[in-house]
């Protein structure tokens, strides 16, 4: 009753101590309990469920929206970082403190190139590959040598490549390009973009050869001994210096041929106890990233997956075809 006792008024139950948990609003006869930030009442039963953020599409930027309980996150691709100011902004992995090259880096968009040493040309993701093959004896093939990434990146990207989707997850955008999006480049071309590390300027190169590509070498036999490295292999990506495998995968039943490694280059060459004719040999050699299982645990412990993903770049996979005449 109200002081006069004449007539009835709502009662504020939220005044003083109340049963809430999260606040209390007052209501005309009864009052109800508020929810925790991230959460709203429902609009029938007194009950608290999440809010979902992610409804809002300007909540992120650019960035995609990934609702939680009682909150949200905004994710980006592999190689971009969300940014205070909303959006996603590109990770520029050469200026960190942990250089993922051997041989110089250049930052791309959402990722990153390694240079391989003078002489020496970028082959598939972190590999560098030279050789007496790669003199005037050898054809690049036909369809030019744009190649991948020579770390967590690739040549720059079609329009359009690295808009970034609204789904939650971009494992089948591995550092923000499609596989098989890449623009191709021209073998003897190089990339119109400076190296992050400025001493490395005249001592890198960023030219590469089209692994998707069968490599043809016409080679004189006279001159060629098992001394001589045919082909020549060395990690651009600094995680896989001597813990890398290179080997023949089909093309040497006969063992005409071998690779050999020595002060963590490894080579193709002629096998010693094997007469080799001359003709045409069909190789296929591939590289195998080799980890004892605590020393890749203690490299997953350090650095999170996709950054893992990058460092230990794509398996090199090269089909040769050595003309020996």
């Amino acid at each position: 009753m109200d002081p006069n006792g004449q007539s009835c008024e709502d009662m504020d139950e939220c005044d003083g101590s109340h049963r809430c948990q999260h606040g209390c609003q007052n209501l005309v006869g009864g009052y109800r309990c508020s929810c925790p930030q991230g959460y709203l009442q429902h609009y029938q039963w007194n009950q608290c469920v999440d809010e979902n953020e992610c409804q809002n599409t300007q909540i992120c930027g650019g960035a995609s929206c990934h609702n939680t309980l009682g909150s949200f996150r905004c994710l980006c691709p592999t190689g971009f970082n969300y940014g205070d100011q909303g959006g996603c902004r590109d990770i520029n992995e050469c200026s960190s403190s942990s250089n993922p090259c051997n041989y110089g880096c250049s930052n791309t968009d959402g990722g990153y190139l390694c240079g391989c040493p003078p002489g020496y040309y970028r082959a598939g993701q972190g590999h560098c590959v030279s050789g007496v093959g790669f003199g005037s004896g050898v054809s690049l093939g036909q369809g030019g040598g744009g190649g991948g990434g020579g770390g967590g990146g690739g040549a720059a990207a079609e329009v359009g490549d690295n808009d970034l989707s609204p789904e939650a997850c971009y494992e089948c955008k591995i550092n923000g390009y499609p596989k098989k999006g890449r623009k191709r480049r021209d073998t003897n071309s190089t990339l119109e973009q400076p190296l992050d590390n400025a001493q490395h300027q005249e001592t890198v190169s960023l030219e590469s050869v089209d692994i998707e590509d069968t490599l043809l070498f016409n080679l004189n036999m006279s001159g060629l001994s098992s001394r001589d490295h045919i082909l020549e292999f060395t990690p651009a990506l600094s995680t896989l210096n001597n813990h890398v495998r290179y080997s023949i995968d089909y093309g040497n039943e006969l063992g005409y041929f071998k690779i050999s490694q020595r002060e963590g280059l490894s080579y193709l060459h002629l096998s010693k106890r094997k007469s080799l004719p001359p003709g045409a040999y069909f190789l296929q050699i591939s590289s195998m990233a080799v980890y004892r299982k605590k020393e890749l645990a203690a490299l997953e412990d350090s650095n999170d997956k996709d950054y893992l993903t990058g460092q230990l770049g794509d398996t090199l996979t090269m089909r040769v075809q050595i003309v020996l005449h």
